[in-house]
């Protein structure tokens, strides 16, 4: 129960853009990768992406008055995203992994920036699921680098 109807919904958008980014990149970093074992890390990023992107989409919708299925955000975190592909070239698995444990940071840096701000009830305890999903994907990915 909500009772904070009237509460508006702060950042739920902006992070629905960085992790739709970072499913966008995660698919085209899993086509590049030779280990299996790394593929199937890049899976479980965006299947994790995907579940909690749904999990905040009544808020996107709360918040702008329709569901969120851009990729766009900050031009700097596009221009980042931009480089890390050219850099690929190299075909270094271990490159892929170094790099997107960056944009893990992104994206938990997005989720904090939202949990400072006043948000209903409910928002606030569907960021506090997708932070802790997030924190988890984060610290596989920084486990996967140290191999």
């Amino acid at each position: 129960m909500n009772t904070h109807q009237g509460t508006e919904v702060n950042h739920i958008t902006d992070i629905i853009q960085v992790m739709n980014s970072g499913i966008d990149f995660y698919e085209k970093a899993q086509e590049k990768v030779q280990d299996p074992a790394i593929g199937a890390l890049f899976q479980r990023m965006i299947d994790a992406r995907k579940v909690s992107i749904e999990s905040l989409q009544p808020y996107a919708i709360n918040e702008q008055g329709e569901r969120e299925d851009g990729s766009s955000f900050a031009v700097e975190a596009r221009r980042a995203y931009t480089a890390l592909i050219t850099k690929f070239s190299s075909n270094n698995d271990q490159t892929y992994v170094k790099e997107l444990e960056e944009v893990e940071d992104k994206t938990l840096e997005e989720i904090k920036s939202a949990m400072q701000k006043p948000q209903p009830h409910d928002c606030e305890a569907a960021l506090s699921k997708v932070l802790l999903t997030m924190q988890s994907c984060h610290t596989e990915m920084s486990r996967m680098q140290k191999h």
